[in-house]
């Protein structure tokens, strides 16, 4: 009875606190990766424990037949990749630990369906962590700033800005006169993305530019304001976002030194491909090809070897094949699918939930096109949070539509 009572307390604190945790993953990445694995393990293990009978556990998953369908086959891809790896362990334990992060997507979904306000709660910790996430670095600046070796790259944990923003931004716009502190929170995040540089600037800039068109309405005024201020940002800092570019022309050499050596090793990669076509070198296999990785000269700083292809579809077709990026795709694809079938039917507050998560997803992708593989924490746990969202919005929109059917009826 007793050890019964324990595990039902456990469960209810899961589900009342405990599954917010992924919001503020990111600021314990601040604190090193020790505390990340650490809170990330324990809410792995506590989640693992409180699904296991958690209620109504089955109708969730039902409900998401179809994404889950298509993860599934998408591990079971990635899986079978493995047979033609050089180090079949390495990529193994790597798919584990995959599992391990994309997994939060299936418990937030399982936890957003438990109670008709989770949903609003999720958005609320995300606002939070964003808010969290950049003050801490901002404290942390000064430090940085009076160390003998700033290396702004390394030091600012800036990654996860760009698909945060737009949650802090509806937690802002949703107050009395919030709309006047939207630059504010906007100056701040990019001052902080552009010690990252393109990647990061492109990625908030996606979000922005998403966010904006699904939920701010922003009028041509407005627009106008946004480009001239985005041309006054290149004037400014335009040596910095096109460095190791000094003449402009339309060349592989100008591309190299503007993606900072990224067009070599994505030009290495398609010149000599996997030798199975279909699964690729192996999941987590790709350091095995070192001369595809190598830049003979990065910035005047002699032989670099990277550890990925900075390009997520890049390292998806590589690792596990034309068959593992398609349905890496295709489970992207699903939801998509499932948001645009189910737009027309969201009211305005679950329009701006949706806007924010659309946005953050884009933000990820844009990042990922110039920085993340699609094994990184951004793309193997952020990623299915968001995706998370997304598919549970359906069934919130039907909920307040049997809400406003029965307030007409009464």
């Amino acid at each position: 009875m007793k050890s019964k009572s324990a595990f039902e307390l456990v469960r209810c604190h899961f589900f009342r606190w405990g599954w917010l945790a992924p919001a503020f993953l990111p600021l314990a990445s601040v604190a090193g990766r020790g505390a990340f694995n650490t809170v990330s393990g324990v809410y792995f293990l506590w989640a693992m424990v409180s699904l296991s009978r958690a209620p109504g556990k089955g109708s969730a998953i039902w409900q998401q037949r179809w994404f889950l369908a298509s993860y599934g086959l998408m591990l079971l891809v990635w899986s079978l990749s493995l047979t033609q790896s050089t180090d079949p362990q390495t990529g193994a334990y790597q798919l584990l630990r995959y599992l391990q992060y994309s997994l939060t997507g299936v418990f937030t979904v399982v936890a957003l369906l438990q109670a008709p306000r989770q949903l609003p709660r999720l958005m609320c910790a995300l606002a939070w962590g964003s808010l969290l996430l950049i003050l801490v670095l901002y404290l942390q600046l000064p430090y940085f700033l009076l160390a003998v070796d700033f290396i702004p790259t390394q030091q600012l944990h800036e990654d996860n800005l760009p698909w945060l923003l737009p949650f802090l931004l509806v937690a802002i716009s949703s107050r009395a006169h919030g709309r006047w502190l939207l630059p504010c929170a906007i100056v701040a995040f990019v001052v902080i993305g552009l010690s990252q540089g393109r990647a990061a600037l492109l990625a908030l800039m996606a979000a922005l530019a998403v966010f904006s068109i699904l939920e701010l309405q922003l009028r041509k005024r407005h627009w106008l304001a946004a480009g001239v201020a985005v041309a006054a940002l290149g004037i400014i800092f335009g040596q910095r976002f096109f460095r190791g570019v000094s003449n402009i022309a339309f060349d592989f050499a100008t591309l190299d030194r503007f993606t900072n050596g990224r067009a070599t090793i994505w030009w290495q990669a398609l010149s000599s491909p996997p030798e199975n076509p279909w699964f690729g070198v192996g999941f987590g296999n790709l350091a095995s090809r070192v001369e595809v990785l190598r830049i003979d000269d990065l910035a005047g700083i002699g032989e670099v070897t990277v550890k990925h292809l900075h390009n997520f579809v890049l390292d998806a077709w590589f690792e596990t094949g034309i068959l593992g990026l398609s349905t890496f795709l295709v489970m992207l694809g699903v939801v998509f699918a499932r948001v645009h079938r189910a737009w027309p039917g969201l009211d305005q507050e679950h329009r701006r939930i949706a806007a924010a998560a659309l946005a953050g997803v884009a933000a990820l992708l844009t990042a990922g096109l110039l920085s993340f593989s699609y094994t990184s924490k951004q793309l193997a746990l952020y990623l299915y949070v968001l995706l998370a969202v997304l598919l549970a919005l359906p069934a919130y929109a039907e909920a307040a539509d049997g809400l406003r059917g029965n307030h007409k009826d009464g």
